[in-house]
């Protein structure tokens, strides 16, 4: 047990602990961090009880565990049932394409069976970690969202077209401004507005189809472009230390690897099937994220590279061309300037941190291409990149992402202020099973207009600056590395969403928006232990 949390912990420097006096207006949250008032920003920082209180939070926070004899428990069961489902798959040539009505996807039962035993652990998991049952609860939902994706997000309540992950936001939003108001911190007042406006134009557009009497669950599906973008409140309200935010971290890396498990199982048993983990963002996203941690010391190396080298087969199987477009732009950024974000300046070192991730690949591909059933998957699967990307306007794919882009460009051309309206299917010439246009912006573009899609936009553009300042700002402090992994990650949404679901989905559009909102916090959290640490750099040379 305690070799095994050696192995899989999060590092941090060793400081030593310093007593923390009662603070006015702010409070020690469950988990050991102090949970700053909601007006500490604004306030004045330079009094004796902040010059206190800041060497706690630069120095250290009150250290609990990640991993306990829970968290070891549920990985291990949720690997049995991910790696047992896989083997007992069948060939399903469809899995990967639209279900022939909205809202009609069954999901795989071993998604239900995951989160039925999953839930109960993992409450006695946040109960071991000293941290609230509603942290938990979004613990556990990560936790099942990266594994299963579409297949736990489509879980519905029994008779109604109710979803497990519309029941999460309710519950979580419920919890934090019902349960904890008197705790919780005022939002940005950017954020605020942005949010308004995307949510106040969808709400527009579905009224106009409730109006013009569409089809209700059509009306319903679309509307989850802003009912999900919530969960950004979630992400920002819930996660209020570094010790929450590298557990959901952990938990979210735990989920991608049984995803990976689930769909090395079944390639096993099926190897025929075009792709086995679908849509696979997740996997691009932890392989990023793990490769970064693991070179800059926040990972210990022998858990990392295993790490990384489970995700390198699961995003071969997942086997889609913009999976690897975006992952050689990620891991350019990242290993570029991943390095200087804890402001000890070893850019230097890059060609070194690039040598273990291509060893590891070259490795893994090795041994994949070492079956017959590999060599056929990885030949069927260079042939359709070879196609996609250089040989494009053969690739019938390609071509119907274009028709589509056409016609989604068509629609917003009809109704370019307010656009089309929530509950119209997207059939045209070549399509008529409603798939969307596979590029989650024109989505907003055509069925809200721009009174949707400049909000939306302008929200992403204040993101990614104020994110990109924050790093710069806080370049001396190591935990900014959370940071530049949370901005990959949207810019990795970002980018596949170009070309596929995003925003449409709840198995993405959650834990995009929720990320988003963690990755504001972990930008408030620097701000303040920049401004405690100059106030007390101020305050010892002049007593």
């Amino acid at each position: 047990m305690r070799s095994l949390r050696s192995l899989i912990s999060w590092r941090g420097p060793r400081k030593r602990k310093i007593l923390l006096p009662s603070l006015d207006g702010n409070r020690m949250s469950r988990n050991g961090a102090l949970a700053l008032g909601a007006d500490h920003l604004t306030g004045p920082v330079g009094t004796a009880d902040g010059l206190a209180v800041a060497p706690v939070l630069i120095r250290r926070q009150t250290r609990l565990g990640i991993i306990n004899i829970w968290l070891i428990f549920m990985v291990t069961l949720g690997a049995v049932i991910a790696v047992a489902d896989g083997l007992t798959r069948a060939p399903n040539p469809e899995w990967e394409l639209p279900s022939q009505g909205p809202l009609e996807y069954e999901p795989y039962y071993a998604a239900f069976l995951l989160a039925a035993v999953t839930l109960p652990l993992m409450l006695a998991y946040a109960k071991r970690a000293r941290a609230s049952i509603t942290e938990g609860l979004f613990l556990w939902f990560a936790f099942c969202t990266a594994a299963y994706m579409k297949d736990f997000s489509y879980l519905r309540w029994p008779g109604a077209p109710l979803f497990v992950t519309d029941v999460i936001l309710v519950v979580l939003l419920l919890s934090i401004y019902l349960l904890s108001r008197p705790h919780h911190s005022r939002s940005p007042l950017e954020l605020n507005i942005f949010l308004l406006l995307f949510v106040a134009a969808g709400l527009l557009s579905a009224a106009r189809g409730f109006w013009e009497h569409r089809d209700t669950i059509l009306v319903l599906r679309d509307s989850a472009l802003i009912a999900y973008a919530l969960f950004l409140l979630v992400g920002y309200h819930l996660f209020r230390s570094w010790l929450s935010i590298k557990r959901v971290a952990v938990w979210f890396l735990l989920g991608t690897s049984l995803s990976a498990l689930n769909g090395l199982a079944w390639f096993v048993v099926a190897p025929e099937q075009r792709r086995f983990i679908a849509p696979g963002i997740y996997i691009l996203i932890s392989l990023v994220a793990t490769v970064l941690a693991t070179v800059n010391g926040r990972l210990r190396p022998r858990a990392g590279w295993v790490f990384v080298g489970l995700l390198c087969f699961g995003l071969m199987l997942a086997n889609a061309r913009s999976l690897f477009v975006t992952l050689g732009i990620m891991l350019l950024i990242g290993l570029l300037y991943g390095r200087t974000a804890d402001g000890q300046g070893r850019l230097g070192r890059t060609p070194a941190t690039l040598l273990m991730p291509t060893i590891l690949i070259i490795l893994a591909s090795s041994l994949f291409l070492h079956t017959q059933s590999g060599r056929d998957f990885t030949q069927r699967s260079t042939e359709e990149l070879d196609s996609g990307v250089l040989h494009s306007g053969e690739d019938p794919n390609w071509q119907f992402r274009v028709a589509a882009w056409k016609e989604a460009w068509r629609r917003f051309e009809e109704y370019p202020l307010a656009g089309e309206g929530f509950g119209i299917p997207f059939v045209f010439g070549i399509w008529d099973n409603d798939p969307r246009p596979h590029n989650t912006f024109l989505t907003v573009l055509y069925k809200m207009g721009l009174i949707g899609f400049i909000p939306l936009l302008a929200f992403l553009c204040y993101f990614f600056w104020l994110a990109s300042r924050a790093v710069y700002r806080n370049r001396k402090n190591h935990r900014t590395l959370f940071l530049l992994i949370a901005v990959m990650g949207q810019m990795a949404f970002c980018v596949y969403g170009m070309a596929n679901f995003v925003l449409e989905s709840p198995f993405l559009a959650s834990l995009f928006w929720a990320s988003m909102g963690v990755g504001l916090r972990m930008i408030r959290i620097l701000d303040v232990e920049q401004s405690l640490r100059w106030n007390f750099s101020v305050g010892t040379r002049h007593p």
